[in-house]
């Protein structure tokens, strides 16, 4: 890339006059500019007013769904309720005085009780170690307290050096020992009443073998202590009836409530089966009552309803308790409730749905017994809301037309304008919205037949809209909805129908006005294109020319030097050099002032110097 200098020869700053040329002839380009700039921001305060316009036909949209005139609220009277309460959209309005006198329960399979084996068959547990023993919750080591004394326990060390070790803290006069056939242990005293426990105990020995004190001088097991276990396989959980009719690797299966659930007793412990009773879709919780012993099945639907179990190969139900006579069903209750002191009448679960209510729309979830009215109202929050949305959407757009066609005058009396002042169109769309605003929904019947029967009204002069009555606004939503509903959605003479109209119209004149100023700006810009290639092939000429003059003058000052050297040469102090030299200066001052003559001037006076 070269650097251009201009005036490095003639020592003319030529740039700066070529710059000063293509500025005046640039004028005409800065002025249509301008003018682009006008129609562009007009075209943005139309677009301006195009997303109002926007926002005002949603907002009468709005006004014209049925859903808005359909929404009610309902609640208990009753202070602090409990129940839950649930109204859809057109429910009727009303006070439904409801009488729950009973709740609906779930029906309970209880497992046969003691279903596990007790801790030992026979009443010597010295073989039974304290890691081993099968209660329902471990036995933990540490030091529990019998008497005042301390009795380190171990999980390495029988049951029955446990009760050794008792009996040597406490001087022999406390002794244990354990009922197989009970599956009990029952400590003895011959020196008064057995104190147990203490606050610093650090084995749970004690509770782990259902002791308490009870004043007395023998205390036995509240309970038979042996549990099924819940992290063994179920081939070792404990079972009291053997497992068997499993096949040869184990597998086996059963049904509740008619869906199969399969296991194998050497792989599945008893909490992998409850868990996979309860998600097996039987509708049943499967859980284990420790401290009966049992497994009960609670149906998760609540009413009288039964619970069916049973053995499909090998004997696992069986084994569990949950068939048999020493299984037994606790049948559920179903609900009984009166609706306006109607007749009794029942449901199997504890919510109440419309047509057991007999009112459409309305469903009440009740988790107390007791008598509650039940208030249904209309909710006008969501029609409300949407009315201060569209009185918000019109006065938004009234405010901005205003402000883009004003005419105004400024403190020295001059006449402002502006960006769309010209444009007499937009300045008809405010006053004529209002008149259809005003005017709009005349033609119905109903009690309401324009904006002022709801409360709203013009705020004088400003073509804007306010509520000025808000009681009359709520009463009217409140009592006479239907004809607020009319006033909105009726088609062709409804309000809704007729302003979307107007809108409707009003936005196709903002498209095309947008339309027409886009075409004319792409115009201007087709211009400005134009007449900025003009001014650059202007000033590429003017540099060329300048730049040819600047070579020429290189070219002159050249020749001058070689003139003024061969004059020097022909002798120091002739008079003829003298006048050579003379005559090629004055000739350098002829060059400057014209390029057609120094040829010759410089010839002739190298001829007369020879």
């Amino acid at each position: 890339m070269s650097v251009q200098v201009a005036g490095l020869v003639s020592g003319l700053n030529w740039q700066n006059i070529i710059n000063e040329l293509v500025a005046a002839d640039s004028a005409g380009e800065n002025q249509v500019k301008a003018q682009q700039t006008t129609v562009n921001n007009q075209v943005s305060a139309l677009g301006s007013l195009g997303t109002d316009l926007t926002s005002l036909q949603n907002s009468i949209l709005s006004l014209e769904s049925p859903s808005l005139y359909d929404a009610v609220t309902a609640a208990s009277t009753t202070t602090g309720s409990t129940w839950a309460v649930d109204a859809a959209a057109g429910t009727p309005t009303g006070s439904y005085a409801i009488n729950v006198q009973s709740l609906a329960s779930a029906s309970v399979l209880q497992g046969a009780e003691g279903v596990s084996k007790g801790l030992s068959a026979t009443s010597s547990v010295s073989g039974l170690t304290v890691a081993s023993i099968a209660t329902a919750q471990p036995v933990t080591a540490g030091s529990f307290t019998v008497n005042g004394q301390q009795i380190a326990v171990t999980t390495t060390e029988s049951l029955q050096d446990v009760f050794d070790a008792i009996s040597t803290a406490t001087g022999g006069t406390v002794t244990g020992g354990y009922d197989p056939t009970a599956d009990k242990v029952t400590l003895t005293s011959t020196g008064g009443p057995i104190v147990l426990g203490a606050a610093n105990d650090s084995s749970n020995f004690l509770s782990a073998m259902m002791l308490t004190n009870n004043g007395g001088t023998t205390v036995t097991s509240a309970a038979a202590l042996g549990a099924l276990q819940m992290s063994n396989s179920l081939a070792t959980a404990g079972t009291a009836t053997a497992l068997s009719g499993q096949d040869g690797s184990g597998n086996g299966s059963f049904t509740v409530n008619g869906v199969t659930v399969d296991y194998n007793v050497n792989t599945d412990t008893l909490s992998t089966i409850l868990g996979r009773i309860n998600n097996a879709g039987a509708g049943v919780a499967a859980s284990y009552d420790a401290t009966d012993n049992r497994i009960l099945l609670t149906n998760t639907a609540t009413g009288d309803l039964g619970v069916g179990v049973n053995d499909v190969s090998g004997n696992l139900m069986a084994a569990l308790g949950l068939t048999g006579s020493g299984a037994t069903l606790a049948r559920g209750a179903n609900a009984q409730f009166q609706v306006n002191n109607g007749a009794l009448q029942t449901s199997q679960s504890n919510t109440l749905t419309p047509t057991q209510l007999g009112v459409t729309g309305l469903s009440v979830t009740a988790n107390t017994t007791g008598a509650q009215t039940i208030q249904v109202s209309v909710d006008t929050s969501a029609l409300s809301s949407a009315i201060t949305t569209f009185v918000n959407s019109f006065n938004q757009f009234q405010a901005d037309t205003a402000s883009d066609t004003l005419i105004g005058q400024n403190s020295t009396g001059a006449v402002t304008t502006s960006i769309l002042s010209a444009d007499h169109e937009v300045g008809d769309w405010a006053s004529s919205l209002e008149m259809t605003v005003f005017g709009a929904g005349s033609g119905l019947t109903g009690s309401i037949k324009s904006l002022d029967n709801l409360g709203i009204d013009f705020n004088g002069t400003t073509g804007q809209l306010t509520v000025s009555d808000s009681a009359k606004l709520q009463q009217a939503l409140t009592s006479n909805t239907s004809a607020v509903a009319a006033f909105f959605q009726t088609a062709k003479t409804g309000f809704g129908s007729i302003v979307n109209g107007a809108v409707t119209d009003i936005v196709g004149q903002s498209t095309n006005e947008v339309q027409n100023l886009q075409s004319e700006s792409k115009s201007l810009g087709d211009q400005i294109t134009t007449m900025q290639n003009q001014l650059a092939s202007e000033q590429s000429q003017l540099e060329a020319e300048f730049q040819a003059m600047e070579t020429m003058e290189a070219q002159y000052q050249s020749e001058l030097q070689s003139l003024n050297a061969i004059g020097s040469s022909s002798g120091s102090s002739s008079s003829s050099s003298s006048s050579s030299l003379s005559t090629l200066n004055n000739s350098n001052v002829y060059v400057n002032g014209s390029s057609n003559s120094s040829t010759s001037s410089t010839t002739s006076t190298s001829s007369t110097t020879a």
